[in-house]
């Protein structure tokens, strides 16, 4: 079974979130695992990177970021490309078990400015 739905956010908050999830993948690392890093909640980085949850990292978070993945300057946890819009609309598509109850994939196919 398959969903698509869309919602608006920051496009620097959602490309900040994806960039996050980037370093914690190329590290091996879970979210729970980043999360004990950061030394907040075990679920915390799972609900940030969730397309249904509506928590973000905040300016608290960027320093904890920085330090768990080693990083001497947080300039350098901030190198991605500087975002178009204020506002986006992102479309999701999810797919889900065959009873509907667990999402299996989550993928972004839409990302629009919202002016």
């Amino acid at each position: 079974m398959e969903k698509i739905f869309t919602f608006e956010t920051y496009q620097f908050d959602f490309a900040f979130i994806e960039h996050i999830k980037s370093l914690r993948i190329s590290k091996g690392w879970s979210q729970e695992a980043l999360s004990i890093e950061m030394g907040v909640a075990t679920k915390f980085v799972g609900n940030v990177e969730s397309y249904k949850q509506h928590q973000k990292y905040s300016t608290r978070h960027i320093s904890l970021l920085a330090k768990a993945f080693g990083f001497k300057n947080i300039s350098e946890l901030m190198d991605f490309s500087t975002p178009e819009h204020d506002r986006i609309k992102v479309t999701v598509k999810q797919v889900y078990n065959e009873s509907g109850t667990k999402v299996m994939e989550s993928e972004v196919v839409g990302i629009e400015g919202v002016e």
